[in-house]
């Protein structure tokens, strides 16, 4: 992923270990979340949820007008002022009571995220989840601890949409700090190529990723505007390697990876046990020399952009722009971007990532969810709040659609444009607003959706498998040192390689090694083979 100069790399160091103690480790009968909480916590108040919810309602107190202050990931829309007004003229009459949006960019994500909870604003809530922080955050008290009262009280519609296990997943030490969807996406990494140029080209036609070089080349080759992997420096930095990884061996991945670095623990997803191995012990390393030759090969051919530390444009949005030859995603993510694709007339296709076997791990519940904050002063009110925009289905459409009439329409049960407004020009598309949280399954089908898209999110749920470690969030306590030591490694060590940036294949995975060990690899190993013995025994 990281570190062609040494000074850039401490100094991504300091901001990234940060993030450690968050696991994005995403892998993939209901019963009430009463019934989750009271069997797994006694720290969790239990009762009947029928009589104290309705008695609990009925005493909230909504006179006094309060504005709540959110944040979310990503980039702003352009229409999020106009979709903000719509939805407090909702909230002002439901429960008196207005948002105020704030968002953290992906390039400013690893710095941004901690300092905003640590700063002494007044903040109630943020998008939370276990790839974007939320265990470490958790761990350092930055989150306001819920109970079961309070979700049945104040966010009676989630309370009831919500699977058991969501709330089992949510779990920190027996205390949950967060609010899951409802709704685990199913989807799977996937990635966008201009069939138009292949085809223009005479490029042979890319099935899966290992048929990808040749395309490649020819964009190298002929395309003096565009670069093959024009990545980003917080979501797509160690893609390609991941992809080449999976695809020529397994689907490795570190216990403990954060947004840019790790701690050289890793398992395969597709192993229902989980077996936890060191990522240079010689019963794996060759599979990552393997992806780190086609990755070094990449490099030095200039298919990979030599600013991937300093570049915050994702790989999506340069594809849009017609900069990148690969767009980077997920099934879900990536629809804007087809339909903005064949609004410029270029011909796409997806290439799904998956692991040898055809399979990418099944999303958590906690994948997407919101925290209230430790600080806030209104956490009844932003319970509320958050409940009718993730279930109630008026909330949910202005959240995730925008303005009807101006954002969309409704045409035949669908989705849809308004006449004269194409895709490049609505100011608040589909999915890109970061309310990921939401039940998806109040949502509609989306008129633009071509047949070979809708086919993908089908294939989509054929393709995810469970994931042991899917909702595993680690409890650093105990080797707090080791994270803050391995993580630099990562970044310093192991990132170089996810990029090509070395001489010697070899020589870089035995420095590797050696730095490993160094800051303290076995304790940590340790620690973590407890916690995962018992999270395992826990979730069965």
């Amino acid at each position: 992923m990281h570190a062609k100069k040494t000074a850039r790399s401490l100094c991504l160091s300091l901001a990234i270990f940060m993030t450690l103690a968050t696991g994005l480790t995403g892998c993939g009968g209901s019963k009430s979340a009463g019934e989750s909480t009271a069997a797994a916590s006694a720290s969790v108040s239990t009762g009947t949820a029928n009589d104290s919810t309705a008695a609990g309602a009925s005493k909230i107190d909504t006179s006094n007008e309060v504005e709540l202050t959110g944040y979310l990931l990503g980039d702003r829309p352009q229409g999020m002022d106009a979709v903000l007004e719509k939805l407090n003229e909702k909230l002002l009459k439901d429960i008196n009571a207005t948002l105020k949006i704030n968002y953290i960019g992906w390039g400013d994500l690893q710095a941004k995220y901690p300092l905003v909870l640590a700063s002494g604003d007044n903040v109630d809530w943020i998008f939370t989840a276990n790839w974007a922080y939320y265990g470490q955050e958790a761990a350092k008290g930055a989150f306001y601890e819920l109970n079961d009262d309070m979700v049945r009280t104040y966010m009676p519609k989630h309370y009831a949409a919500t699977d058991a296990r969501a709330w089992k997943e949510a779990y920190i030490n027996g205390k949950i700090f967060m609010v899951p969807t409802a709704t685990p996406d199913k989807k799977v990494d996937e990635c966008i190529i201009r069939e138009d140029l292949r085809k223009k080209y005479d490029v042979p036609e890319v099935n899966s990723w290992k048929d990808i070089e040749p395309y490649l080349e020819a964009i190298k080759k002929n395309e003096p505007g565009m670069i093959p992997l024009n990545i980003d420096s917080a979501i797509d930095i160690g893609r390609p390697f991941n992809y080449t990884l999976k695809a020529e061996s397994k689907g490795y991945t570190d216990l403990l990876a954060a947004t840019s670095g790790g701690s050289g623990i890793v398992y395969d997803s597709d192993d229902p046990n989980g077996t936890l191995i060191k990522m240079t012990d010689p019963s794996v390393v060759n599979d990552y020399k393997v992806a780190a030759k086609v990755i070094k090969g990449w490099y030095d051919k200039g298919y990979l952009n030599r600013n991937a530390y300093s570049n915050k444009v994702r790989s999506k949005d340069s594809f849009e722009q017609g900069k990148s030859g690969v767009a980077f995603g997920n099934t879900v993510d990536i629809q804007s971007t087809l339909t903005k694709a064949q609004s410029m007339g270029w011909e796409t296709k997806v290439i799904s990532g998956l692991t040898a076997k055809g399979t990418y791990p099944q999303d958590s519940y906690i994948n997407n969810g919101f925290a209230v904050t430790a600080k806030s002063k209104n956490p009844e009110r932003t319970l509320m709040a958050m409940d009718l925009i993730m279930e109630d289905v008026e909330y949910n459409q202005i959240a995730y659609y925008g303005i009807e009439g101006v954002n969309f329409v409704v045409k035949d049960g669908k989705i849809a444009l308004p006449d004269g407004l194409t895709a490049d020009k609505n100011t608040y598309p589909p999915d890109a607003s970061g309310f990921w949280f939401t039940n998806k399954d109040l949502l509609k089908t989306q008129a633009a959706w071509s047949d070979e898209y809708v086919q993908l999110r089908e294939d989509a749920k054929k393709k995810v498998a469970p994931c042991v470690y899917a909702a595993f969030t680690p409890n650093t306590d105990k080797v707090k040192t080791e994270v803050a030591s391995l993580n630099p490694v990562i970044v310093q060590y192991f990132n170089p390689i996810n990029l090509g940036m070395f001489k010697d294949i070899d020589a870089a995975f035995d420095t590797l090694d050696k730095k490993l060990t160094a800051a303290g690899f076995e304790k940590l190993f340790a620690e973590m083979k407890t916690q995962t013995d018992a999270y395992k025994t826990s979730m069965n």
